[in-house]
């Protein structure tokens, strides 16, 4: 059987609810049809995307993990900085980006290499940030004068510190209302304090 699986980092719940505050602000003051949020319990920051994954490799991907996560400290991540993929201009994704990404890039990198999952690991690209929203097929293009003022006003937001301890992985069930994200494993990273 296949699994839609992702590995990821959570950020704390004290700084989940900031974001969420963010998110609800841009839905007060930045509302726009075909906009679709993220949902609090939702929030994440992917790692490394799988995809539909062969349920009997699952043992081997939770090992591979556990020997990763043995070479990295736990580390702060600060989330700041509004942007969008592919652009601002013409947004279909709104992201929360993170300063100082250095932490995160390395264990992404070491992830996406060692597990042995990604084809040409050095061609796989990775930008730290949490998907806020999606912006639909229906509301693109319409509203491009709103969403310059959005990132005029809160573009260079900056919502705090988190303290990353664990890598999980998760499988994905898409679902009508939205995606149901289950955590398969937990996997420490190094405490040095």
């Amino acid at each position: 059987m296949q699994k839609r699986l992702f590995i990821a980092i959570d950020p704390e719940p004290a700084i989940l609810d900031t974001i969420f505050k963010l998110i609800s602000t841009l839905k007060r003051d930045y509302p726009t049809e075909g906009m679709r949020y993220t949902a609090p319990q939702n929030l994440h920051l992917t790692l490394q995307f799988l995809g539909e994954t062969d349920e009997h490799q699952i043992p081997k991907i939770i090992s591979k993990i556990d020997k990763i996560c043995q070479n990295f400290s736990e580390f702060d991540l600060e989330f700041a900085n509004l942007g969008a993929f592919p652009s601002r201009r013409n947004p279909r994704i709104i992201w929360l980006g993170v300063n100082n990404p250095q932490p995160v890039t390395a264990l992404a990198k070491a992830i996406i290499s060692d597990t042995g999952l990604v084809q040409d690991p050095e061609k796989a690209q990775f930008s730290p940030h949490l998907t806020l929203g999606r912006v639909t097929e229906d509301a693109r293009g319409i509203s491009s004068e709103m969403f310059s003022k959005l990132f005029a006003k809160l573009g260079s937001v900056n919502v705090g510190t988190t303290r990353i301890r664990e890598v999980l992985l998760y499988q994905s069930i898409l679902k009508p209302g939205g995606p149901v994200y289950t955590v398969l494993s937990r996997h420490a990273l190094k405490n040095i304090c």
